[in-house]
């Protein structure tokens, strides 16, 4: 049967169960579930399968109906670096499992199924922004900006900020932009706040040409 149609069957899982998950051990649980199904993890195959399986929390900002390439690239990038090892290979070659893979899927498997092995509860909402919250002070954008390196932003920087490349159209952009303003202006946090206005000016041009 052809990978498409094994992906397609993937069931999504209620957003209450997994909406206390950090991002990195959804991941896992995803690749984990792929390869059970004899399903190439590639990462193409990964990005759809964890929007499959996990749709609240790898849809893209503005457009929850499409997934978000860019969260999932982030966490396997994560998951692969010295300080966690919990996946091997490539992106250009696919990824590989390891001894840590399995415990880390394990026990997400174990706060998936059981609540009582899950963090106490917050809304939906306030999970929601704390997690926008974090991948704005985790950007390369704000990172530069916060250690008065603002000169070094490219455009490059500033379209993966919005979730997007060089290659996306201003429109898309444009949106997420609105989009990430709005949901900074509700976290009500002076400095994530005084950075998107920052780079709004600044790249007001890029965005309207």
């Amino acid at each position: 049967m052809e990978v498409k149609t094994e992906i397609e069957k993937i069931e999504p899982l209620e957003p209450d169960k997994y909406e206390q998950i950090d991002l990195d051990r959804l991941v896992i649980f995803t690749v984990v579930t792929l390869e059970t199904l004899g399903i190439e993890l590639s990462l193409e195959n990964i990005i759809v399968g964890a929007y499959k399986l996990f749709p609240k929390s790898f849809s893209l900002v503005g457009y929850p109906e499409y997934p978000d390439s860019t969260r999932v690239e982030k966490a396997l990038w994560r998951c692969k670096g010295t300080s966690k090892k919990w996946i091997g290979g490539k992106t250009p070659h696919g990824y590989t499992l390891s001894d840590k893979t399995k415990i880390i899927y394990e026990n997400t498997k174990a706060q998936l199924k059981n609540p009582i092995f899950r963090k106490k509860k917050t809304t939906p909402k306030m999970r929601r922004k704390e997690s926008i919250a974090r991948e704005i002070r985790n950007s390369h954008a704000f990172t530069k900006y916060r250690e008065g390196r603002a000169e070094l932003i490219t455009e490059a920087d500033f379209c993966f900020f919005l979730q997007g490349t060089l290659d996306s159209s201003k429109e898309i952009l444009r949106d997420n932009f609105i989009a990430i303003k709005r949901l900074s202006d509700e976290l009500e946090l002076e400095d994530i706040s005084d950075f998107i206005v920052w780079i709004g000016q600044r790249f007001s041009s890029y965005l309207n040409h």
